[in-house]
């Protein structure tokens, strides 16, 4: 459904730990734009929906809606440099997304 690359997951988990919330699921969701754009979404989350679908990556349990499912489906998330800023950062990289320009590794 949606690959989580080790940069990421790494980052999931000290975010986790960060900020006290070991052990809960991590929600990803996706919705379309007015313009076809996929946005996304992403926290920590213990309330499961019986619709909602639990991916194990890893160490990490996944929760995704059923709205979201299509959308991040081939989807793969990174944390990563992006030429000519400081931080690292979340991306999604996501075939379903024809308007999706990928950033410039930094």
């Amino acid at each position: 459904m949606i690959t989580i690359t080790d940069a990421a997951i790494e980052q999931i988990k000290k975010s986790a730990a960060d900020s006290d919330m070991v052990g809960m699921f991590l929600r990803i969701a996706a919705t379309k734009d007015k313009e076809g754009n996929i946005e996304y979404g992403m926290g920590f989350d213990n309330n499961k929906a019986d619709s909602d679908a639990v991916v194990s990556i890893g160490p990490l349990d996944i929760l995704i809606g059923e709205s979201s499912r299509d959308l991040l489906t081939g989807a793969t998330l990174d944390f990563v440099d992006i030429e000519g800023e400081e931080d690292k950062h979340f991306i999604f990289i996501n075939p379903n997304d024809p308007n999706q320009t990928p950033p410039q590794a930094g």
